[in-house]
């Protein structure tokens, strides 16, 4: 029994002397709706310039130039520059001209950031922090078909006349 224990033990060291370096990029499972509230922005747009940035700490960086198509949250202008890790599991892997969901944050020099975890998509994004459009157009609408509906029955009604109609009991 020894020996087998033995071997067992010797059969995971060697795999863990031999196993590589782990980098994976760790993202929660938080639901959208909490990562958003989370995020200092969040925007649906499109990716039209990448560069290579390094930080003042000699991090290596890609500066994504993103043309905005719509706010989702926080108060950010139509183009942002947004710094993305390079090199790493973490890099925002995102073809040009794309339309994408970023849920960005923002450091105290106030400069945006996303990685791979803050890539989602557009509709789930909209869907999550949108808020409801045309609230008072519909609300308006309604009240003016309603009155219609109201000044349609009182007229009849004031009339006292019931229309004839083909076939209806007299």
């Amino acid at each position: 029994m020894t020996a087998r224990l033995t071997s067992v033990v010797l059969i995971a060291l060697a795999g863990l002397a031999l196993a590589g370096d782990s980098r994976a990029c760790v993202c929660g499972d938080a639901p959208i709706e909490q990562r958003l509230d989370d995020a200092d922005a969040a925007v649906v747009g499109r990716i039209v310039s990448d560069t290579p940035w390094e930080l003042e700490r000699g991090l290596s960086y890609r500066r994504l130039t993103v043309r905005v198509e719509q706010r989702v949250k926080g108060a950010v202008d139509e183009t942002l520059l947004v710094l993305a890790p390079s090199g790493t599991d973490c890099d925002v892997e995102i073809a040009r001209e794309k339309t994408t969901g970023l849920l960005l944050t923002r450091d105290r020099e106030g400069r945006w950031f996303a990685s791979a975890c803050s890539v989602v998509a557009p509709g789930e994004l909209v869907a999550a922090g949108g808020e409801p459009r045309g609230t008072v157009i519909k609300v308006a609408i309604g009240l003016v078909i309603l009155g219609l509906v109201l000044a349609w029955a009182l007229r009849r009604r004031a009339r006292g006349a019931r229309p004839t109609l083909p076939g209806a009991p007299s």
